[in-house]
């Protein structure tokens, strides 16, 4: 049984010209708009002001949005964005040609740093902008009634962030997982798929489709499928043939990101037909190996869901005998164990020390959040229990 799937989305939702709206770009909006609400039945559960998430909510967003960019620049990329600045700040890459490429990358652990940072600039600060004239005041300000640790309950939730930004991950292949090395999995064909379109500009489509009549390779188990190449009309056949012979395979055999998701042994011929339909066109069915990899992006969301159902549940059933900022700090802990783990499971990307079982920047990152946490639960014990025994003492 070929179980696996190709997966092969449109990442794009909407189109209107130039302007497109991305799957991710909505994922990160639905998951700001859930927060932002559950802020509000927190604040109003809690008997504090729901006009106060508005603000708080603005604060987080920018921290985690900043904090998300700068994460990349700094943890995963330091070296490229060292000697390109600008297209850190800018959504606009300079070479080999001046092209608009946006934010192609965000770090979550950087997201976290600028959330907790986003929180404790609006617990201590009152920031001020004036159009009529343009004037900008930032005070200090203690919110009354709204320490930083207890801030930190609802801002935890933001698990649900990690959730929706997985599922992102998913529709656009990134973050793709090891491969599985059977008959289950995910083939993510848009490596392949655009390619194969970027190298030969007078292909009109390219299809992955599973090949039942062949057998899985014999060393890797490998899942066999013919990738199906249609070009446009008046494409000559021999001009196909010395692409698909030279170009695809080459391809195939030694650019990185065809190799991640295509396989074709060094020591076999490329196996090919190329048929032509109606007029002047034709289709090259082009045989090969695919290579299905754990879909750890759903994994991680899955995980997160599993989490953040404990924490509400919990939260529901404790949350007047919680202290401040203890929700939070099990909230990292148990998030970024769960990250820690899963990161075995993705493609090593960045890795810090090579081996069976590399260890990578993520790793690093996780095992610093999980720390974090710990230390945040200590402090929530350790500031309560100063606060439960001021009053007797006095």
């Amino acid at each position: 049984m070929c179980s696996y799937l190709i997966w092969n989305p449109n990442e794009v939702l909407l189109q209107f010209g130039i302007f497109k709206v991305r799957w991710y770009s909505l994922m990160i909006i639905t998951a700001f708009v859930c927060g932002r609400q559950f802020m509000k039945y927190f604040f109003k559960k809690e008997g504090r002001p729901a006009g106060d998430v508005k603000a708080l909510s603005l604060y987080v967003l920018i921290g985690c949005l900043v904090g998300a960019r700068l994460g990349e620049v700094f943890f995963y990329r330091f070296s490229y964005y060292w000697q390109h600045p600008l297209e850190a700040i800018l959504q606009v890459a300079f070479s080999p040609t001046v092209h608009l490429v946006g934010y192609q990358g965000l770090s979550y652990h950087g997201a976290l740093v600028g959330g907790i940072l986003g929180t404790l600039f609006y617990a201590y600060y009152q920031v001020t902008l004036r159009l009529r004239p343009l004037k900008l005041s930032i005070t200090k300000r203690r919110k009354h009634n709204q320490s930083f640790l207890w801030l930190l309950t609802p801002v935890a939730f933001g698990v649900l962030m990690g959730l929706f930004v997985r599922i992102g991950n998913f529709i656009n292949s990134e973050i793709i997982g090891t491969p599985t090395y059977n008959k289950q999995g995910v083939l993510f064909a848009s490596a392949i798929v655009k390619g194969l379109q970027n190298m030969y500009s007078d292909i009109q489509q390219v299809a992955i489709i599973k090949d039942k009549t062949a057998l899985p390779h014999p060393d890797h188990h490998y899942q066999p499928i013919v990738i199906k190449c249609i070009f446009l009309a008046g494409v000559d056949k021999e001009e196909i043939t010395h692409f698909v012979n030279n170009n695809v395979v080459s391809s195939f055999r030694y650019r990185q990101s065809m190799r991640q998701h295509v396989y074709l042994p060094a020591d076999a011929t490329l196996e090919y037909v190329i048929d032509k339909h109606g007029h002047d066109q034709y289709t090259a069915h082009i045989k090969a190996f695919g290579i299905p990899r754990h879909p750890v992006q759903l994994y991680e969301a899955f995980a997160y869901i599993l989490i953040l159902g404990a924490l509400i549940a919990w939260w529901r059933r404790k949350g007047p005998q919680l202290r401040d900022g203890m929700l939070a700090g099990v909230a990292m802990i148990l998030s970024y164990t769960a990250r820690f783990f899963l990161e075995f499971f993705k493609d090593p990307f960045n890795v810090v020390l090579h081996g069976a079982m590399p260890i990578t920047m993520g790793h690093i990152l996780s095992l610093v959040t999980v720390v974090g946490g710990a230390a945040l639960v200590i402090v929530s014990y350790c500031v309560d229990k100063r606060k439960r025994t001021l009053p007797s003492s006095i």
